[in-house]
């Protein structure tokens, strides 16, 4: 073939496609196109993967995926977080000393690996406590809602407080900014707007709790059946006991032996019959006493000096009746400012003078007081400028609806002494295993009830109250879905 002829035959390849190299260049854009496509799918694919996974570690999965949904409205799992870890703090607040003794669970350790149940974990039990904490704060702010109820300014005021406490004070605990303190402490998704929203919802439904059951009123009739109908529960009944726990002593004679006598004639009979043997003397409210001798303290026949011998057990109970108290007297309030002694000289324990010195000092503070107004106003400022009892420091010294054994000897028997006026003062000195120091005293007076209906009114509130409540919540429709997400920082 000539020249001419090959070039006339590759121009027209060319132009109609079928040349060698048009053919390889061709396939080779085609390839190219083809690993374009597969570059452009695995980005995307790679775009999808890093999306999910900025979304999972990011609190919007949190705040937009429901977790328990009461009657029609939602709560999300940054919400359910919120609760669950306030359940988990307040048991954590209240049993402190057993967790870090090693009861209930180890902190440390994951809740969800940990049994409160055979079927239950700890952690299951905060979600569950949390389920119903949403449920309780739901049917409480709509029932107040309902009632028009709102904050007083002094309970608004106090929620403010609280709110400020959080955001000024996470420095000060070792966090580097609020929105940690928030997180670590409440859970993933929770921020300072959802926990001011969820307190005050906490805090409203505290406040009308506490004004529906202030809001029950009980005729006299009324309080004195219901405490009649439980007095069995409620009266106090005091008693000597010994346990005889093996056969060196014979409980039924000795039981005869007793019968009828008094409490120091049981004594006496067991230290002369019965080396380093004594019983001991308790009172106690019906509903705590053992069961083991219960019904027989508890018989309206039973009298002072009555000696029995009651099977306890693998033992024999040597049981002496003393007296059962009705509850028939009425309250007292009255206010004090403590002054502590001081183990100054570290010795572990308080001489004559360091009992003398905290003396002085009340001493001079109660002659402050009988120098100015000596009003009870008077003495509650006193108190709260001076006394070293946290638990009334902030309350002018106060304390109301005392009952007899509640105070120490000293105070219980000042404050019980039937010639006991309103406006009495004293300076009374206590020295004990939990502390030593000296009280000055201001007695308020006698509350207006006795303490027999007070234990009836507060058992008949608390009835009507429950009551209330659990219909509320009986009545609310609960859901949950998605409660795995909930509770992980535990």
């Amino acid at each position: 073939m000539s020249a001419s002829k090959d070039r006339l035959n590759r121009k027209q390849q060319i132009e109609a496609g079928t040349d060698k190299r048009t053919i390889a260049a061709a396939e080779a854009a085609k390839k190219r196109h083809k690993q374009n496509i597969q570059y452009i799918v695995i980005a995307a694919v790679l775009v999808v993967f890093f999306a999910f996974i900025f979304i999972y570690n990011s609190n919007y999965p949190s705040r937009h995926t429901t977790a328990v949904t009461v009657d029609d409205t939602k709560y999300s799992v940054a919400q359910t977080n919120y609760h669950y870890s306030s359940s988990y703090m307040s048991f954590y607040n209240n049993y402190y000393s057993y967790v870090n003794g090693g009861l209930f669970f180890d902190p440390k350790e994951s809740l969800a690996d940990q049994a409160y149940s055979e079927d239950m974990s700890w952690r299951d039990y905060f979600l569950d406590a949390a389920v119903d904490s949403i449920t309780e704060s739901k049917v409480l702010n709509d029932a107040a809602a309902e009632a028009g109820f709102t904050l007083s300014e002094e309970q608004q005021a106090e929620f403010d407080e609280a709110v400020a406490q959080i955001e000024n004070n996470w420095s000060e605990l070792g966090y580097s900014s609020l929105q940690q303190y928030i997180g670590l402490n409440y859970g993933k998704g929770v921020d300072m707007d959802m926990v001011k929203d969820e307190m005050y919802k906490s805090f409203v439904a505290s406040s009308y709790s506490q004004s529906v059951f202030d809001g029950y009123e009980y005729t006299p009739e009324e309080l004195a059946a219901y405490y009649g109908e439980h007095a069995d529960e409620y009266d106090r009944i005091t008693y000597a006991y010994y346990t005889a726990a093996d056969d060196t002593v014979d409980a039924e004679a000795l039981a005869a032996a007793v019968n009828g006598t008094s409490e120091e004639q049981f004594n006496t009979y067991m230290e002369e019959n019965y080396e380093d043997q004594a019983p001991v003397t308790l009172t106690y409210p019906g509903s705590s006493l053992s069961e083991a001798y219960s019904e027989w303290l508890l018989d309206p026949a039973r009298k002072a000096g009555d000696a029995a011998a009651l099977e306890d057990g693998d033992s024999t109970t040597v049981v002496m009746f003393l007296d059962r108290d009705t509850n028939d007297y009425n309250t007292v309030s009255f206010r004090h400012v403590l002054i502590m002694a001081q183990d100054t000289d570290g010795d572990g324990e308080f001489s004559e003078e360091e009992k003398a010195e905290a003396q002085a000092r009340a001493e001079e503070l109660y002659a402050q007081w009988q120098a100015g107004d000596a009003t009870e106003d008077s003495f509650a400022e006193l108190a709260n400028e001076n006394t070293e009892d946290s638990g009334s420091a902030e309350n002018g010294g106060l304390y109301e609806t005392v009952i007899q054994g509640q105070m120490v000897e000293p105070i219980d028997q000042w404050l019980f002494d039937a010639a006991r006026k309103p406006g009495d003062t004293a300076v009374l000195s206590y020295e004990g295993s939990n502390y030593t120091g000296t009280h000055v005293v201001f007695f308020v007076g006698q509350d207006d009830m006795t303490y027999a209906d007070t234990i009836a009114d507060n058992a008949m509130r608390n009835d009507a109250f429950s009551e209330w409540l659990q219909g509320l919540e009986d009545a609310a429709v609960v859901t949950t879905s998605h409660l795995g997400m909930c509770g992980k920082n535990h």
